[in-house]
């Protein structure tokens, strides 16, 4: 089985990031009772203007991975990883080598919705700024 973790720099013994399509890098640990064949890659996503989360989780479709630990998944890179099959648990601030023990014996809890992301919530226009409401007739010889 293969274990992508989202880490920053990297490592079996790096903390797992709550950011899954902007995490720095991931973490790939080849497990079979115990964690072998440790690969740390670039999440080349990260920088990307739009799209990180399916761009990071083709990267982790290609690398033919099993389970990611991670925090945030959002609902785009969500369906790609389902897409393909990948389970996803929720380990964020923990070791990466702590958290394979953990979801071995059961103990991590998977995540089955997105969290938040983009879309809802404020800056989306709502009718702000759309000259409607305020601003019209104000004036008019008020101030001479």
């Amino acid at each position: 089985m293969r274990i992508a973790a989202t880490t920053l720099k990297g490592g079996i013994d790096d903390i797992i990031t709550p950011q899954f399509g902007r995490a720095a890098t991931f973490t790939i640990v080849d497990y079979d009772g115990e964690a072998k064949n440790v690969e740390v890659i670039e999440n080349r996503a990260a920088s990307q203007a739009s799209g990180a989360g399916i761009a990071a989780s083709q990267t982790l479709v290609d690398k033919k991975v099993d389970v990611v630990l991670t925090g945030n998944v959002g609902p785009n890179a969500m369906n790609v990883l389902r897409a393909a099959g990948i389970k996803i648990y929720a380990a964020a601030g923990l070791k990466v080598k702590d958290a394979i023990e953990k979801y071995a014996k059961g103990e991590l809890e998977e995540i089955t919705s997105p969290s938040g992301g983009m879309g809802g919530g404020m800056g989306r226009g709502g009718g702000r700024g759309m000259g409607r409401g305020m601003g019209g007739g104000m004036g008019g010889g008020r101030w001479r």
